[in-house]
């Protein structure tokens, strides 16, 4: 509604409620005149206007009505004198007007102000001054509004630009915080306490009035400030690091959105609302297409030299990743609003990626998510391929998945992908380390004799094998503390125990080089030696609780104890015993069985 118009249905509701047909006696009309005359003669800015001002004013134009309606020569030339009068009294009142209205800064500002205002309002509209008064009001208020939201350092003339693309991101990082700090303030205080001054000061319009006058003061701030979020969504280019921001825009467009629906209800106003939800959903298409960006990058990364990390240690993307996904957690609710209309179906991945979980449909977070981490794993199995040892490549895929099960485990990502996401992996973890003993140790344990008269040849062959093995094992890497224990450990089973059967059965027949303390001990200095130089701190203590904190006890087994730490720090310990089952001349490879007996009870793991 323009202002021209709004006037006129104010000066239209206005006139309804003179009396065109009252008697105007010329001694009212000379003292109205007469108090018109003395305040204008005397007016004093500082000085606040009074009652008896206004209605003499009113009255004056009830007067011009009264004459403007007499076709007589004299009763024209009282139009014109009352009429000049009239206007030089309208001119103070519009500058009183100003006055007031500079010292008012919104609805919480004293009663005194604001009924003073509303009273010079409502003279102006009834003596057909609207258009006047709503200049002034307009002008002032707009400059009101604006110079709040400067006070949280967005300036809607220089962040409208459609040039964001050619900006330094740290710049335009900058400006969006400060349009997340702007925003909210702007829709939740700004534009609500306007609305209620507009309320209080226009309180004798009707309702429909005062809502274009609220809106003819707030509409151009509020589209310009829901333009940025869109020009945001539509020039940032997207890359991984920027997807937090455009996040952050969608929470604080998401959070004001009942306020604009709320605020801004009738045409032309309605559409802000319109504006606010085309910018979320071109946001929600910034976000969903840099996440697809992220699982494309996922695949595509090569990384040099040919090896995937040397010594088979923990990958940078691997890292980074996980780093990243800790922080996207924190953004799960707005995800699932996000892709709750695009949840990707997981039929259509050739792998058991969601296995993980059957709580994974009920959120598209979860969801995505896991989709990442699937990528990320078939990734890092892909790397491993470019490892000329088999072992080396299970040692790999062991570190990085076992260092994601700590990430989730230790964040957010546990909730968002449930428990049974982390057993499924932990199964994956114990596969790889299956792996990494049955190519890398088999040998050597093939290598013990087994028949007497082969104890000499045999037990060279075994030295050699272990040596060379040993050699070979130079500079890998396990990262994790208690998972370079439990390699260890299992690499003792496995060769420890029979070698040590053969050395009392066939020591005095043979020159033995290694008793069967020197294999423990070189086993354990070559995983004391696989050590990343950094702990994996909590992480570690979680895979305790899972595995075990292994002791060697005597005895033909290898028996252990596991340690569990419990929230008070108090510890029990259980019996944990595994049995090693040899059959590597008829299948070619090791299994191993882990028990925990606790009580009466044994479970398997």
């Amino acid at each position: 509604m323009s202002t021209t118009t709004l006037s006129s249905t104010l000066s239209s509701s206005a006139s309804l409620r003179l009396n065109r047909n009252a008697s105007y006696h010329s001694t009212r009309v000379v003292d109205s005149i007469t108090s018109v005359h003395s305040f204008i003669s005397r007016w004093d800015p500082q000085t606040s206007v009074s009652s008896g001002f206004l209605r003499a004013t009113t009255h004056l134009h009830s007067y011009l009505l009264h004459v403007a309606r007499s076709a007589s020569r004299s009763a024209h030339h009282e139009l014109i004198r009352t009429n000049f009068i009239l206007q030089s009294a309208m001119s103070r009142l519009d500058q009183e007007l100003k006055n007031h209205l500079m010292s008012i800064t919104d609805a919480h500002s004293t009663p005194e102000a604001i009924s003073t205002v509303s009273s010079i309002v409502q003279t102006m509209i009834s003596t057909g001054y609207g258009e006047e008064c709503l200049n002034t009001y307009q002008s002032i208020r707009r400059s009101a509004v604006t110079s709040q939201l400067t006070e949280f350092g967005f300036d809607l003339s220089t962040y409208l630009s459609k040039n964001l693309a050619k900006l330094k991101w740290d710049k335009l990082e900058i400006m969006i915080k400060s349009w997340i700090d702007a925003a909210p303030v702007a829709f939740h205080s700004i534009f609500s306490n306007e609305r209620q001054l507009s309320d209080r000061i226009f309180v004798s319009s009707q309702e429909s009035v005062r809502d274009a006058i609220f809106e003819s003061i707030v509409y151009d701030t509020a589209s310009k400030l829901l333009s940025f979020p869109e020009l945001v969504a539509i020039h940032v280019r997207r890359s991984p690091e920027k997807l937090f921001r455009l996040l952050d825009v969608y929470d604080a467009l998401s959070d004001i959105l009942p306020d604009i629906k709320s605020s801004f209800k009738s045409f032309p106003a309605s559409e802000v609302q319109q504006k606010a939800i085309s910018s979320l959903k071109k946001l929600s298409d910034a976000v969903q297409g840099t996440l697809s960006d992220l699982e494309k990058a996922i695949r595509k990364n090569r990384v040099k030299p040919r090896v995937a990390a040397p010594g088979g240690a923990l990958l940078p993307l691997t890292r980074y990743m996980m780093n990243y996904l800790i922080s996207l957690s924190d953004y799960d609710n707005s995800i699932n609003a996000i892709e709750s209309n695009m949840t990707p179906d997981p039929t259509k991945y050739n792998s058991s990626a969601f296995e993980s979980s059957d709580n994974l449909q009920d959120s598209p977070a979860s969801i995505r998510i896991a989709r990442l981490l699937l990528v990320l794993v078939q990734k890092l199995e892909s790397k491993a391929e470019s490892y000329r040892d088999n072992s080396l490549s299970y040692l790999f895929l062991t570190n990085n998945v076992n260092y994601m099960i700590n990430k989730v485990e230790t964040s957010r990502l546990n909730n968002i992908l449930g428990e049974e996401w982390v057993v499924a992996h932990i199964s994956k973890v114990r596969r790889y380390v299956e792996g990494h003993l049955r190519s890398g140790w088999a040998s050597v344990y093939a290598a013990l004799p087994v028949k007497e008269k082969e104890a000499v040849d045999r037990i060279q062959r075994f030295e050699t094998i272990f040596q060379k093995v040993l050699e070979e094992r130079e500079g890998w890497v396990v990262i994790d503390a208690a998972m370079r224990e439990e390699i260890r450990l299992l690499v003792e089973a496995m060769v420890v125990p029979p070698y040590s059967c053969w050395y009392r059965a066939y020591q005095g027949n043979a020159t033995v080089r290694f008793s069967p303390h020197d294999v423990a001990k070189q086993i354990a200095m070559l995983y004391e030696g696989l050590n990343s130089g950094s702990s994996s701190g909590s992480g570690s203590a979680k895979f305790l609780r899972r595995f075990g904190r292994y002791l060697r006890r005597k005895g033909t087994d290898s028996s252990v104890r596991y340690q569990i730490e419990n929230e008070d720090a108090q510890s029990r310990k259980l019996s944990l015993q595994y049995q090693t089952r040899y059959d590597i001349g008829h299948h070619g490879e090791l299994s191993f069985r882990y028990q925990i007996k606790r009580g009466n009870s044994v479970q398997y793991m």
